[in-house]
């Protein structure tokens, strides 16, 4: 609610459009002339703006003096709409004044000429002939191609007549007429918005008649109170309403009706104006869906980003882990390698097989833990310890990646001339690195057998 005194909107009305000054009340600027018109404040005729932009002579209407006092503060209610984005409301005032200030978009909205019927309102026309009217003494007609319509049969021509102005003035503003499966709608490049033509019924109470009077008797001779006929009738009034069927619950006006002073055909342009506010949000919305859409693959990215990292991380560990192992290992064995050396130079040697087998043992650690095996190793792995690129072509980029089993250790053979390594088993190294004899024929002693016990003293 806004309240402001007779002589500030006075000199708002005359020193900006109507239409501006009715956006920052929150009305339109036809519900702002008849708020101006019960306080007796002459507002600019139309064309007025135009005429002063182009310095043609125009007159300004002095603002007269009222005895009543009660009419000195004017109290405006507006629609408050904040949480519709600042481009629905631009594009509405934008729109409003290009209708109001062109002189030739303004006549759209008399009704003393007719308007030549668009070819493209034809299947329309068919539709409404052909209806039947239901109980009320409506037609209705809907379908590909078919402006949504519900009627009665005698106002079918000043429908089409109106949708004809309509299609001529949204010509104007950008729409064109656009063939949907489920009507006819008025679309840009972006957006396509569906409307409809409704025939306000009138409401009458009913009368009953002697059939329903005696129905009532016997209902209520079984305890049935409630009587056997509606309240009301309703039946064609010749009010027509252009209804918008878009941005349900957005705060935005959806319909408009003749009223009791004016005929819709006059608020034309406001309704074309509405239809840029409507359009406006359609685009928001959908910039908005996309922004959001974005921003959940952008996370659901970053997510799957990390959830490769962790997995990347995870191997990288088990591998350094396989790596402190032999290491632990390595120390033990050299540690025992130590204490028997030390024991076969006090006396005579009874584990040099044992000592033999440490040494081939440790030279298998140094070869695993060698950089050329462990790089051979982490690369057969599939492990990098350097984070890849962020880029949507990388094996990483669409999440985690599916790794075979945890990372190991590898003895390797290598062919210089071919420039190949292949893994090999502990047995195959051993023979290659002349650790043991390649034939099985060979005279080894079994280190395995069971060994004899020491004769008895």
């Amino acid at each position: 609610m806004h309240t402001v005194s007779r002589e500030k909107l006075y000199e708002e009305v005359w020193s900006r459009p109507m239409t501006k000054v009715a956006a920052e009340y929150g009305v339109t600027s036809t519900a702002l002339k008849k708020t101006c018109n019960r306080h007796k404040i002459p507002t600019p005729e139309r064309g007025y703006w135009a005429k002063l932009e182009h310095d043609k002579p125009v007159r300004r209407v002095s603002l007269p003096k009222l005895a009543d006092a009660r009419l000195d503060q004017v109290r405006i209610s507006g629609t408050s709409t904040p949480d519709l984005p600042e481009q629905v409301s631009k594009a509405g005032i934008e729109a409003r004044e290009r209708l109001t200030t062109a002189s030739e978009l303004a006549a759209a909205g008399a009704t003393d000429f007719p308007v030549e019927e668009p070819p493209i309102l034809g299947a329309t026309r068919r539709a409404i002939s052909k209806a039947r009217p239901d109980a009320a003494g409506f037609t209705s007609a809907q379908g590909r191609g078919i402006v949504s319509l519900k009627i009665a049969p005698g106002s079918a021509d000043r429908a089409l007549q109106l949708l004809s102005r309509l299609f001529a003035l949204a010509e104007t503003e950008g729409y064109r007429s656009k063939v949907s499966d489920t009507g006819l709608e008025l679309a840009t490049e972006d957006v396509s918005i569906a409307f409809g033509i409704e025939e306000r019924p009138s409401k009458t109470t009913h009368e009953p008649s002697a059939a329903e009077l005696k129905r009532r008797d016997d209902n209520r001779r079984y305890g049935i109170s409630k009587d056997p006929w509606p309240k009301y009738d309703y039946s064609p009034s010749g009010r027509l309403a252009i209804v918008i069927q878009a941005n349900l619950w957005s705060g935005l006006r959806r319909t408009w009706s003749d009223s009791k002073t004016q005929k819709v055909e006059a608020v034309l342009p406001e309704i074309v104006a509405g239809l840029a506010e409507h359009g406006a949000l359609l685009k928001e919305r959908r910039r908005a869906a996309e922004e959001s859409e974005r921003q959940r693959q952008k996370a659901e990215a970053r997510r799957r980003r990390e959830e490769a990292f962790n997995a990347r991380e995870k191997r990288r560990l088990e591998f350094v882990d396989a790596i402190h192992e032999q290491l632990l290992e390595r120390s033990k064995l050299t540690a025992v390698l130590a204490h028997l050396e030390q024991s076969s130079a006090e006396g005579k040697n009874h584990t040099e097989s044992i000592s033999a087998w440490i040494r081939r043992r440790i030279r298998q650690i140094d070869a695993l833990t060698s950089p050329e095996f462990l790089d051979l190793s982490a690369r057969s792995a599939k492990l990098g310890f350097v984070e890849p690129p962020k880029d949507p072509g990388s094996e990483y980029a669409s999440g985690y990646y599916a790794y075979p089993s945890v990372p190991s250790l590898q003895l390797w053979s290598i062919d210089e001339e071919k420039e190949l390594a292949t893994s090999t088993g502990m047995l195959e190294w051993a023979i290659h690195a002349g650790l043991l004899p390649a034939s099985e024929d060979a005279r080894v002693k079994d280190e395995t057998a069971k060994a004899e016990p020491p004769p008895q003293s």
